[in-house]
């Protein structure tokens, strides 16, 4: 699932290429669970014409804000993307999975050497992204006002922080996944956190002391802003780190063994496999297993960080058939927005890796 670093590199490259332009045309696929609250029509319709005056992120949310309401809040679920045309070859164009592709005209002070034209597209193989039309500001709007402090906004005081730590009882590898807790972590970082804080994915949250909540704190921070600083490129990230390390069990690169000669493991903590290493990750008032759950309760882990993603269990993989927009071969219907009118046609159709078994 995209985390935290991906999602801002995906916003800053909307911010990059789309900045001060107009949408000009919208094509969609019709998909009743990418899009929100509107079908793929009214998304496009509604679209044309907006100019793009600024853009935001919080947690795994990006926004892009248009020069009138309402405003665009996207969320790439577990496989979205966003792919712009200018840096794929025609070969690739259009990519696969596509949901919307969107045109961008020159931007206002467009400058020689600029592309004159700017074609974004959002893709999504499992259907699990969403895409919300949002009135008012966004970040004080639903979804995103129910989501959690994000490490790199509004990282609380060591102070609140220890108390919102303790007061739960539930692994700390869970609690960090929880988005109503943290926006933007996700398995992988995670993960991370946990390595570098020195703490067992499965210690219970309200057995912490202050001085492990603000390790856990500073790294939290620390770990999401070079997360983010390297862009999503994995070959970016610091070599002591563990993302490199934990591909396929540890049967990747080093064999499950660390640069520091630590071993890596895998244990399943909140419904998802941690890496960790057992020599400097402890375990304190139990014994570790394979298999770690906790009490039932209304976590929202990053599997339902939303209620986007109450579809997860109910959402069926599609099959492929002629009439298939996500399928490479035969042809798709499209919805097409340009001017004030709506055209349906006919037509053919080494960043950060997911981590959501890993």
């Amino acid at each position: 699932m995209p985390e935290i670093a991906e999602v801002e590199h995906a916003r800053r490259q909307c911010h990059k290429h789309c900045l001060s332009r107009k949408i000009t045309s919208v094509e969609t696929v019709p998909d009743e669970l990418i899009f929100v609250n509107n079908t793929s029509d009214q998304f496009a319709s509604i679209l044309e014409g907006r100019t793009v005056v600024d853009t935001k992120r919080w947690g795994k949310y990006f926004i892009l804000l248009f020069d009138q309401e309402p405003h665009l809040v996207a969320h790439f679920g577990m496989t979205g993307d966003i792919k712009f045309k200018h840096e794929k070859s025609k070969e690739e164009w259009p990519p696969r999975f596509w949901k919307t592709i969107i045109t961008f005209g020159k931007a206002a002070g467009h400058q020689e050497g600029d592309e004159e034209t700017i074609v974004m597209a959002f893709c999504d193989a499992r259907r699990l992204g969403r895409l919300r039309l949002v009135f008012g500001d966004p970040l004080t709007s639903l979804p995103i006002s129910k989501l959690g402090f994000d490490p790199l906004h509004n990282l609380p005081s060591i102070d609140d922080f220890f108390t919102m730590v303790i007061k739960r009882a539930v692994p700390v590898k869970a609690l960090l996944l929880d988005q109503a807790f943290s926006a933007g972590v996700g398995n992988w970082i995670a993960d991370e956190i946990l390595y570098h804080s020195r703490l067992h994915p499965a210690q219970y949250s309200n057995s912490l002391t202050k001085k492990e909540c603000e390790t856990l704190r500073e790294q939290m921070e620390e770990v999401c802003r070079i997360a983010v600083e390297s862009e999503a490129d994995e070959s970016l990230l610091p070599a002591n780190w563990l993302m490199t390390y934990r591909w396929n069990k540890g049967k990747g690169k080093g064999a499950g063994v660390l640069p520091n000669g630590h071993k890596l493991d895998f244990i399943t903590v909140g419904g998802r496999t941690s890496a960790y290493a057992p020599s400097l990750q402890k375990l304190r008032g139990a014994n570790p297993s394979k298999k770690t759950s906790s009490r039932k309760r209304s976590l929202k882990t990053e599997e339902n960080e939303d209620d986007d993603t109450k579809d997860l269990k109910k959402t069926r993989k599609p099959r492929k058939t002629a009439n298939d927009p996500t399928s490479t071969t035969g042809s798709s219907k499209i919805v097409k927005s340009t001017g004030n009118s709506i055209k349906v046609k006919r037509r053919s159709s080494t960043r950060l890796r997911g981590s959501s078994n890993s």
